[in-house]
């Protein structure tokens, strides 16, 4: 001990310190670099924005509601998410509240999802998930999306440019917009700069682009925005180029006197609703004062006896383009009968107008249940003795609504309906006890169609219903309700 050299041995300590904290420190960067979070906006115009998302293994993607009735529903069925997600704690069911959620993806390959609300409108997205990057390459440079809509009153395009495949050592990219059919200066704002990166970050970076409202009525304009000369030693990825859309959000047509529609091609109430309210649009167009009949008629439902029949017209004035409404009273009896329908037409449009859709069914749900549920060609009983009766209205093009045939595997949970012949099996229906998961039973049908359809399920001990639709052109989705029954045991 005498013989050492105090200065020699407390530098060798703070040397070897400095190691290890250096080596520390490295480990700590290295890690918060191998993950990144990206942003997806739930418009109120029912967008997801950006619609297609490019990320890394092990990234984070959040959600953020903006407005409107939305959530965010995986069409593998592996999430369904707005106020937290389902199965984690939260509730995925659609809300309009300003709900924000964040999953993280580990598994490489693409995810589609939808609003469940507005599949039908096209509000979908696709999450695609590449190997993870943080390795010792500088890694490339590439833009989020391809493509990107906004409408010209959403103030700006806003999208995501990533460095991916590693992180090593300070990079950076030059952006710039061109025309395309829209003009700078008209239109949007043109944009150029430089994106950069320091060592050991590949978290994305966002380039906004501002877009120009104005009252033109014109159609949809494009922009290119394009990646550049990129710096130490990082390549272009794909896409270096996207092609923006500005849609045009003012009316083409107010000199237009418009199209007169049902606001749906399907409507449903319970027997002791004591009526129906029908919605009728006018759309593209508010020029001139405007009218069109309405009328019902017998479906499977019985004028007299299941509703009170209702005729008339209904009329807009000149510059009204607000939702008239007629109503359809109802009859409760109490006849067990299951779902029953009344066909709804519209005809006769003034004023110039056209007509949109014409032709719509109100399926009348049955609010008289038995104990129990008695199996036959339209029913099928599933669970524990028979507790749960399901029935299904469907109607093709140009057609009246029918009874969808039953038929009985042989299984306590599960079943099959028919429409159009014994052989041709349209929908595989479960309902599955999850009590001892979240409280709940569960409905779970697959139907492979494209006719409408109206399904009800209904729990014969408490004559709760659930009821399922799917519009006449539709391709249906597959539906896992897991919070179908709050009913337990």
């Amino acid at each position: 001990m005498s013989d050492r050299n105090p200065t020699s041995f407390f530098s060798t300590l703070a040397l070897n310190l400095g190691l290890i904290v250096s080596t520390f420190g490295l480990l700590v960067l290295s890690s918060s670099a191998m993950a990144a979070n990206h942003s997806v906006q739930v418009m109120p115009n029912n967008t997801f924005s950006p619609q297609n998302l490019t990320i890394e293994s092990g990234d984070t993607v959040t959600w953020t509601n903006n407005g409107g009735f939305h959530n965010v529903e995986a069409s593998d069925g592996s999430f369904r998410c707005a106020n937290g997600c389902d199965g984690q704690g939260g509730d995925g069911a659609p809300a309009s509240n300003a709900w924000s959620f964040t999953l993280t993806f580990n598994t490489v390959g693409t995810t589609n999802y939808v609003c469940i609300v507005h599949a039908a409108q096209g509000m979908t997205g696709s999450i695609t998930v590449t190997g993870g990057g943080g390795n010792d390459a500088p890694g490339d440079i590439r833009l989020g999306t391809a493509s990107q809509q906004r409408s010209e009153s959403a103030g700006s395009f806003s999208f995501e440019v990533q460095r991916v495949g590693g992180d090593d050592g300070a990079v950076n990219v030059t952006y710039m917009t061109a025309d395309g059919t829209a003009t700078a200066g008209s239109d949007y704002t043109a944009s150029s700069g430089t994106v950069a990166w320091p060592d050991n970050d590949d978290n994305p970076r966002i380039i906004t682009i501002p877009i120009l409202n104005d009252t033109e009525d014109e159609s949809n304009e494009t922009l290119t925005v394009m990646l550049s000369n990129p710096t130490g030693g990082a390549g272009l990825g794909s896409p270096s180029a996207a092609t923006l859309t500005i849609t045009d959000d003012d009316d083409p047509q107010t000199d237009q006197p418009g199209t007169l529609t049902f606001s749906s091609n399907a409507y449903s109430v319970s027997e002791g609703g004591g009526s129906a309210t029908i919605q009728v649009q006018r759309n593209n167009g508010t020029d001139g004062a405007v009218g069109v009949s309405y009328s019902t008629a017998d479906g499977s439902a019985a004028s007299g006896s299941d509703y009170v029949t209702s005729s008339g017209t209904l009329s807009w004035a000149d510059g009204d383009g607000s939702t008239k409404t007629f109503t359809v009273d109802l009859i409760d009896d109490e006849l067990e009968e299951g779902t029953e329908t009344v066909n709804l037409t519209l005809s006769n449009a003034t004023g110039g107008a056209s007509l949109g859709t014409t032709a719509a069914t109100l399926s009348v749900t049955d609010n008289d249940v038995d104990a129990d549920c008695v199996a036959d060609a339209d029913t099928l009983c599933l669970g524990v003795d028979g507790r749960f009766r399901a029935e299904i209205v469907w109607r093709a093009p140009g057609g009246n609504p029918q009874n969808g045939q039953s038929v009985d595997v042989g299984r306590q949970d599960s079943g099959l309906f028919y429409f159009f012949d014994e052989n041709n099996i349209e929908m595989l229906l479960k309902v599955l006890n999850g009590c001892g998961i979240n409280q709940r039973y569960w409905v779970f049908y697959a139907a492979t169609t494209d006719v409408e359809f109206e399904l009800t399920v209904t729990d014969t001990l408490t004559a709760t219903q659930a009821t399922y639709s799917n519009e006449l052109g539709n391709p249906a989705p597959p539906v896992l309700d897991t919070n179908a029954f709050a009913t337990c045991p």
